[in-house]
């Protein structure tokens, strides 16, 4: 399990695999894989029902991460990769239940299915699954090793399993975190003794200013992965947003045009639906840019991948594949495509 992405301050730090890549360890092994097939089954349940309930599915890597050593931790041999395995496994069923739900559902209402038929369901499932598994195979070399881009939920799981295989301090420090930010959040939106969030608005002359914060811990720990630069440029974003977009729209906005556009809203609410309807857009646009730029800059290391893949193939032909280090050992290239046009 090698680091993944540049150092974002303390955590994501480029360095030597925490299991050496000298050293071969039972990975994909029995227990892992019925282990990663019915937490990836529960887990898809579960996010399938959330998230045609209330539109949100939430994340299985880190609490598959904690279910998988608890139980291992019953046999007498596991080891971290089979913990990694199993995570992954369900991680997936996770992210294939959240693609079908918030996909197919796009069919019944444009009239074209009437209801969900099991089995075309399970063959779009099967395609997409299969599918995103091949792609990931020529791209993990393009977006982890040579990109180093920064995965917060990829780095947090790492933690998590370093800490279970490791024991003592660690594991306890990140049992108490979660234990605590769950009694903060519990005691934010369930007993409603504490704010989720701060937030409030005052006028300048025509100018209208707003403010607001999330208070949750979650963003603190995300914050924490990505690192300053990234958690500065979000912090800007929000700057600019509503403590110059805003403004200059509603100094320029007449009231006529106020009640028209926004109704009887005033103060913070006010200033919330103008950047809803309005400022958020540069945001998006924003975003749109980023992607591009950054589908641009990936244009060299996908290439690279890909062509690391083939001297892989080339190298097990000419009897070079012992050499092959266990972190750098993929799927055959020629097994990708194949799979990919059939």
């Amino acid at each position: 399990m090698a680091s993944t992405g540049q150092e974002p301050d303390s955590v994501a730090v480029e360095s030597e695999p925490y299991i050496p890549a000298s050293q071969t360890l039972p990975e994909i092994t029995a227990k892992a894989v019925v282990l990663g097939i019915v937490l990836s089954a529960v887990l898809a349940g579960a996010n399938a029902y959330l998230g045609l309930k209330v539109g949100l599915t939430v994340s299985a890597s880190i609490p598959a991460a904690v279910i998988s050593m608890a139980l291992l931790r019953f046999f007498r041999e596991s080891n971290i990769l089979e913990n990694n395995a199993v995570q992954t496994a369900a991680s997936a069923g996770e992210s294939l239940a959240a693609g079908v739900i918030f996909t197919l559902p796009a069919l019944i209402m444009l009239n074209y299915w009437q209801g969900f038929e099991f089995l075309p369901t399970m063959a779009i499932a099967l395609c997409g699954g299969i599918l995103g598994v091949l792609f990931t195979i020529p791209l993990r070399r393009a977006l982890i090793i040579e990109a180093k881009l920064q995965f917060p939920e990829g780095v947090a799981t790492a933690e998590v399993l370093k800490a279970g295989e490791e024991g003592g301090e660690g594991a306890k420090l990140i049992a108490i975190a979660g234990v605590a930010a769950a009694l903060l959040k519990l005691c934010q939106t369930g007993f409603k003794f504490a704010s989720g969030s701060i937030s409030g608005a005052f006028s300048a002359g025509r100018s209208l200013f707003g403010y607001g914060s999330d208070l949750g811990v979650a963003l603190l720990a995300v914050g924490y992965i990505v690192g300053l630069n990234i958690a500065t440029l979000v912090f800007a974003g929000g700057l600019i947003s509503w403590l110059f977009g805003i403004p200059i729209y509603s100094a320029l906005l007449s009231p006529s045009d106020a009640t028209a556009l926004f109704g009887d809203a005033h103060g913070y609410e006010l200033a919330e639906e103008i950047w809803s309807k309005r400022i958020r857009y540069m945001g998006v646009g924003a975003m749109a840019t980023g992607g591009l730029w950054a589908l641009v800059s990936l244009v060299k290391p996908i290439r690279d991948g890909v062509q690391s893949s083939f001297e892989a193939v080339r190298a097990a032909r000419e009897g070079r594949g012992e050499d092959v280090l266990r972190t750098e050992n993929d799927m055959p290239i020629t097994w990708v495509l194949r799979g990919t046009v059939a």
